[in-house]
This record gives C-alpha cells, sequence and structure tokens, in this order.
C-alpha cells in the first residue's frame, strides 16, 4: 500500500499528461505485401530525455508495463511481438530495482496475411505505457500509430527495407522470457562478473572448429622466432593475443551494431588475398630469404616486422580476421544483447572479454611454440625447423585462397603437399649430422605424401548425397504450394565448421534418406554483393555461418530449430523430425 501511494502522489502533484513523453513511428520490413505473406514491422517508440517507461516484464504491484496492441483486421493476424529486454534502475521513491525502457526502443510486431486481401493492407494500434522520471510517474497514455503496406502483384516486386531496424534477432516471444539469459546475467550479475561469464564463453569457443586455422598459424609463427629470454617470449604471446583480441572485438561489436554477419570481412577477396600474402611473406622469412626490417623507430620499439614486439602485436591484429567467424549460440546471445543496447562501449568490452577468453589458450600455445628455439644444442637443425614452419604458412596462404580457386583449390593444396614430401625426402640436407633431426624429417615427408594422397580421396557415403538446390524464391515458393518443409543452409568456403558439416552431418545415410522429406536449399554467402542474398541475410537475421533454418510446409521459421555451428548427424535428425512432426 504504501508503494503504492508513492506512485500515486507524485502523479496527483503533477497533474499534466506529457503529449510528447512518447513519439512513435513504424516501419515495414518490406515495401509491400502478397496474399499468404508473414510481415513484420518494426513500432519505434521516442522516449523523452530525462524520462524512461516500464518495460514489458516489468513486475510490481501498481506498475503498468509497456505494451503493443493492433487493432481487429480482417486481412491481418498478429502472430508474435517481441520486446527487447529493458533497462535496470532503482528509482528513489520504489525501493525495489524496475526494468525501463529508455531513449529508443524497437519493438516487433509480426503478423499473417489473408489469402483473400485485395487491396493495400491497413494495420493500426496503440502503444500503452507509463512514463516516470526520478521524481515523478504520468498517468497511463496510449499512442495510435498506423501502417499501409501497398499490395503487390508479384513475387519479384518485393524489396526488403529498413534494415536498420531488421537486423535484431534477439528480442522474445510474447509470452516466452522478457530477457535474454546474457540480458539477464547482466543486469543481475553485474557488468564485471558479466564480463567474467563471458570470457569463460570465450574459453568454450576453443572446443569449436572455428579455431582450427589459428592452431597452424599460432605454431608456424613462434615457432620460428630467434630464441630469447622467457619474459619477451611471453610478452610477445601476451601482445599477439591482444591483436587478436583487438581486432576480433571491433568486427564483433561493428557487426551486433550494424546488423553485419560475422566474419564479414572474408567475404571481400582483398581481404583473403592480403591475408594469404602475409603468410607467404612470414614463411619466405622463416625460409631465410631475407629479414623483414622496418624503419629504425620501429625497431627500437619492438624488433623486426617477422620477430620482435611489433611483429607478434601485427600478427595478431591480422589473426583477429581469421578469429572472427567463431560463431554459437552463445555468441549469438551476445550479439543479440550488444545489439538492443546500442552502446560501442559496452559491445567493445564484451567481444573483448570473449576475445580473451578464445585467446588465452594460444597465448599459452605460442609461448610454448617459441620455447623450440631455446632447447639444448640447437644447430643447423634449427633452420630445418624454421623451414617446416614456413611450410606450415604456406599451406595456410592455400587455404585463406580456397574460396577464390574453387574446385581447384584441394589440387592445389595436394600437389602442394606431395611437393613438400618429396622436397624433404630426396632434396633437402639440412642438418646430416643430426640422426633425431633426419628421422622427424623423414617422418614429417611420409605423413605429408599421405595426407596429399587422403585430401583427394572420394566424399561421400556410397555415393549417396543430398539433393542441394541453389535458393530462388521460385524454388521456394513452390515448396511452400506443395506443402513441403524447407531447410535452407547458409554456409561459406573459408568457414571450417561448414565443411564439418558437409562431411559429417550432411552425408550420414539418415540425414540423407530424412532430407527426401524437404526441399533443400543452399545459400553460399562466401563472397559478398548479391541483393539476393543480402536480402535473404537480412529477412532471416543471420549472423554468421554455418547456419541453419527450419521452414514448415505453412512457410514459417521455426525459430526453435535454428542451428549454429556444427551439430553431429543424429543431433540433426532430431531437428528434421521435429519439424516434420
Amino acid at each position: 500500500m504504501l508503494k503504492r501511494l508513492l506512485l500515486i502522489l507524485p502523479v496527483i502533484a503533477l497533474n499534466l499528461a506529457h503529449a510528447e513523453l512518447v513519439t512513435v513511428e513504424t516501419y515495414p520490413e518490406v515495401n509491400g505485401v502478397l496474399p499468404g505473406d508473414e510481415v513484420s514491422f518494426a513500432v519505434v517508440a521516442h522516449i523523452e530525455e530525462g524520462w524512461h517507461i516500464n518495460a514489458r516484464g516489468v513486475v510490481g504491484e501498481v506498475l503498468i508495463p509497456t505494451e503493443v496492441r493492433v487493432g481487429d483486421n480482417k486481412y491481418f493476424r498478429v502472430t508474435g511481438i517481441k520486446y527487447p529486454p529493458g533497462k535496470q534502475i532503482t528509482l528513489p521513491f520504489y525501493g525495489e530495482p524496475l526494468q525501463v525502457y529508455e531513449g529508443t526502443v524497437v519493438i516487433y510486431v509480426t503478423g499473417k496475411v489473408a489469402e483473400d486481401v485485395s487491396t493495400d493492407l491497413l494495420i493500426s494500434g496503440v502503444l500503452s505505457y507509463q512514463g516516470c522520471n526520478d521524481q515523478v510517474c504520468s498517468p497511463p497514455e496510449e499512442v495510435k500509430f498506423s501502417l499501409k503496406l501497398p499490395l503487390l502483384s508479384s513475387e519479384s516486386d518485393k524489396k526488403f527495407i529498413n534494415n536498420q531496424f531488421f537486423h535484431v534477432s534477439g528480442t522474445v516471444e510474447k509470452g516466452e522470457n522478457e530477457k535474454s539469459q546474457l540480458g539477464n546475467a547482466i543486469f543481475e550479475k553485474g557488468l564485471l562478473l558479466s564480463l567474467l561469464l563471458v570470457f569463460v564463453g570465450g574459453l568454450g569457443l576453443n572446443l569449436t572448429p572455428c579455431v582450427y586455422p589459428l592452431i597452424p598459424i599460432t605454431i608456424g609463427y613462434f615457432g620460428g622466432q630467434a630464441a630469447s629470454k622467457k619474459g619477451k617470449k611471453m610478452l610477445m604471446a601476451f601482445l599477439y593475443v591482444l591483436g587478436m583480441a583487438t581486432i576480433n572485438s571491433v568486427l564483433g561489436s561493428v557487426a551486433a551494431l550494424t546488423g553485419g554477419m560475422l566474419g564479414g570481412f572474408l567475404t571481400n577477396p582483398v581481404v583473403l588475398i592480403v591475408i594469404a600474402l602475409i603468410m607467404v611473406v612470414l614463411a619466405l622469412s622463416m625460409f631465410g630469404l631475407y629479414e623483414i626490417q622496418p624503419p629504425a623507430a620501429l625497431m627500437r620499439l619492438g624488433g623486426s616486422i617477422g620477430e620482435g614486439y611489433l611483429g607478434a602485436l601485427l600478427m595478431g591484429l591480422t589473426m583477429g580476421i581469421v578469429a572472427a567467424p567463431c560463431i554459437g549460440p552463445f555468441v549469438i546471445g551476445l550479439l543479440t544483447y550488444v545489439a538492443t543496447t546500442g552502446n560501442p562501449f559496452i559491445g567493445f568490452l564484451m567481444f573483448f572479454a570473449l576475445s580473451m577468453g578464445l585467446g588465452i589458450p594460444f597465448m599459452i600455445l605460442a609461448f610454448f611454440s617459441s620455447k623450440i628455439s631455446s632447447l639444448p644444442r640447437s644447430g643447423r637443425w634449427m633452420t630445418g625447423v624454421r623451414m617446416f614452419f614456413g611450410f606450415i604458412l604456406l599451406a595456410m596462404a592455400i587455404y585463406f585462397l580456397s574460396p577464390l580457386l574453387g574446385g581447384v583449390s584441394k589440387y592445389v593444396f595436394s600437389f602442394y603437399v606431395l611437393g613438400v614430401g618429396v622436397y624433404l625426402v630426396l632434396f633437402n640436407r639440412t642438418a646430416p649430422e643430426s640422426r633425431v633431426f633426419t628421422f622427424v624429417k623423414n617422418l614429417i615427408a611420409i605423413a605429408a605424401i599421405f595426407i596429399s594422397g587422403w585430401t583427394l580421396r572420394p566424399s561421400g557415403h556410397g555415393g549417396e548425397e543430398i539433393n542441394w538446390i541453389t535458393y530462388s524464391d521460385k524454388v521456394f515458393q513452390e515448396s511452400i504450394k506443395k506443402g513441403k518443409p524447407v531447410v535452407i543452409d547458409f554456409y561459406a568456403d573459408w568457414c571450417i565448421p561448414c565443411k564439418e558439416l558437409e562431411e559429417i552431418t550432411f552425408s550420414d545415410r539418415s540425414v540423407v534418406e530424412m532430407s527426401r522429406n524437404f526441399t533443400m536449399l543452399k545459400v553460399d554467402l562466401t563472397f559478398g554483393g548479391d541483393s539476393l542474398k543480402e536480402n535473404l541475410k537480412v529477412k532471416y537475421s543471420i549472423k554468421g555461418v554455418p547456419t541453419v533454418i527450419f521452414i514448415t510446409k505453412e512457410g514459417k521459421e521455426r525459430k526453435d530449430l535454428r542451428l549454429f555451428g556444427f551439430e553431429e548427424p543424429q543431433k540433426f535428425l532430431r531437428r528434421m523430425k521435429e519439424l516434420l512432426d
């Protein structure tokens, strides 16, 4: 009762209505509709500075939550309303923490267009809210909104618009938990503990295939470093991870705040070529062809580009781009939270904590790899060790160029590895006096020749494979008309988990057999610039690859079945069976 009076008395004393406290605008996802479409639009509320409104999930005897209500419409049926998580504050006249909205709030409405619609679609509704500042609360108010969507004549006329609003996928369905788990953690545990949670999540990313390219590069780069003191080795390893975390944090924050895709830089051929050239330059340095020397001032600061503090930092900055595509449910949750906050500083902190968690094992790997040069009785065999690491870096250059090489990339890699094996056996005469080195060298040569043949082995199981079709709106619509569910795989050639899905899960006999009940579509995101693919990325809020989405026979996505990253065949089968059920 006391809290009720504390809230009501200031309202009576204020005795006014703030007509401009909240203004509302609407933004549709598409430029028009067709009969039977599923349509989304954003209700954007601008809250007067110094004021806030109660969040949707607010709990309290006298607290009135924000709510969007759409008016009755025979041609449009609401199927979902998504509210963002609120911000936690404490008011002087209300002792318990409150969840509120401040600034600009985006609420998403999704609905189904009637099959018999024959004219432009008119949608109207209201946003109801209660506004407060630090001293008083205003009476509950409503703001009306309306939206007009033209009736289109064909699917080809439809365009996705207002992309600034439709990259957010982290809001929650009406009736579900009102805050993401990560948002809850930040609200309840505070920023510092939340950063620790994100750091632990970054450590977990080391169990995913996305880190595979970083392992040989780290070993190859640090294993070829000149001997130095332990303190310098550890500092170099730290600078390497710091550079990786910095770039990865910037790219992650930008992706979250702009709706871009994690790893989007790797869709640019120029970036792939530059990274490959860096690998080649470092490899040739490992072969002893030259030492890369920067200006004298930079030399005094951190040593050569190939070695020393500066080299480790620059290498880490480069590898930050390689680490960016790491994706999974935890990363998606982080992207979602950063997008809903709209705060670049918080976004950078969150992704920096994630990246440091991802990078700590590589700091340890870098440190111990650099100790190879400190082994006792090092001699000519150390030149051979640097040569091995040079071969690793050249192999990684081929890996980064593989999206540009297309189908011939596996042949290029196979012949390269075969060439390395033959060279080591027949032509290399490094440190013949060291029996141990000669034995290891021959062992590596045999392994290289074996790997060369293994990479050219036939893929698949008994010739069975999924009948994948390149995505087109026509194929998609025909499948829905036939009442056949759809699976869409968003992938890229530079994506390691995508290749694991293809080699392990999509080639499994049971998955291949089950796939005949679906229309199986693929969207290749290796390179950007295609308007259809860009529209699909926006429509389905694709944050990274691989992402596999499951569409019911009615044409609606089962978001609870959406897959991020690699998954074993049996688990993938369960998703397919649940879609059919």
